[in-house]
């Protein structure tokens, strides 16, 4: 009995050890910029300088990648008679951060147009890879930046490589490559170089394999997250503006068009609205065929980027025109 007393205790303080020693090599990597981020907060950087530069009111469009492949700014530029910044970069750092960003640049009678993607309204206790990577960068609660559930859930499912890649930082001579970057963003923060003819194999079979998202089976309240939604609008009228919500573009698929998935597209503008938000237009105008896309099921290509703009434009009109 003693023996196995003793081995119990043992166990426990073992884990404890374990557990303490992941903590301090958590740590001691926090708050260091790591390459594999370095995109979204060159992007970031680009677009909030571009915003901050703006001395009127001004149109700013907040939302993930969905909007900064989708919307054409100097479309909405023309049509509104007011600067358009696109601040939409990556809808995997999760809402909080997306909001703050938003916060930091919207100023009196500035209009606000939001084309979120869906898992933005209803994943308010999940985590992702991206967003991992990105919150060990910026950690910390400041802003309401990650709640308890998901702190949790990052101190237990942080990769190994991750911790290490934030030891050893930004490599002496690293510049961001490729599709996604600064390099590729226009001055209106609109991502550039994404005509259907620049579209490469491997984009190509990247939105075929795209898996058929199940949204309707994860809109529970429980992990919602209307009132953060709710509070950035509410900030965009309390300052003489307004804000408007509309459908992202996003890959058809004959499964949301029966069921589960059907009712979910149906349903979300009215549940948005009981919320508090101003929505509108149907997600059901917003899904697209296959050739519309770039390299995902939410990046439209150059072409496709006018037909969503003119449909947005449709939509948020009569709302825009009310606040003037």
């Amino acid at each position: 009995m003693k023996q196995m007393k003793g081995f119990r205790a043992g166990l426990v303080l073992g884990m404890a050890l374990v557990a303490g020693a992941w903590l301090l090599l958590l740590a001691g990597q926090a708050g260091r910029a790591v390459p594999t981020s370095q995109w979204v907060e060159q992007a970031y950087a680009k677009k909030l300088a571009a915003a901050n530069a703006i001395h009127q009111p001004k149109l700013l469009v907040v939302g993930g990648s969905a909007a900064m492949f989708g919307i054409d700014s100097g479309e909405l530029e023309q049509a509104f008679g007011r600067p358009v910044v696109n601040l939409g970069v990556n809808a995997g750092i999760l809402p909080a951060y997306i909001q703050n960003y938003a916060r930091q640049v919207i100023k009196p009678g500035d209009w606000v147009v939001m084309p979120v993607e869906y898992p933005m309204f209803h994943e308010r206790y999940s985590i992702n890879l991206p967003f991992i990577d990105y919150w060990w960068s910026h950690p910390g609660f400041r802003h309401m930046d990650i709640n308890i559930a998901q702190l949790a859930q990052v101190l237990w499912v942080t990769p190994v490589s991750r911790v290490l890649s934030g030891y050893r930082g930004i490599p002496a001579g690293f510049a961001v490559s490729g599709l996604y970057g600064p390099q590729n963003l226009d001055q209106r923060g609109d991502q550039i170089n994404t005509q259907a003819a620049r579209q490469e194999i491997w984009m190509h079979e990247l939105v075929e394999q795209t898996s058929i998202e199940r949204y309707g089976d994860k809109a529970n309240t429980w992990n919602a997250n209307w009132a953060g939604w709710k509070a950035l609008a509410d900030q965009v009228t309390a300052a003489g503006g307004c804000a408007v919500f509309v459908p992202p573009p996003m890959l058809d698929r004959p499964a949301y068009h029966q069921g589960q998935e059907l009712r979910y597209y149906q349903s979300l503008p009215a549940q948005a609205r009981s919320h508090g938000l101003n929505y509108v237009g149907s997600p059901l105008q917003t899904l697209y065929p296959m050739e519309r896309f770039f390299d995902t099921n939410y990046h439209l290509n150059a072409e496709a980027r006018t037909i969503y703009t003119r449909q947005l434009l449709e939509w948020t009109r009569p709302v825009f025109s009310a606040c003037r």
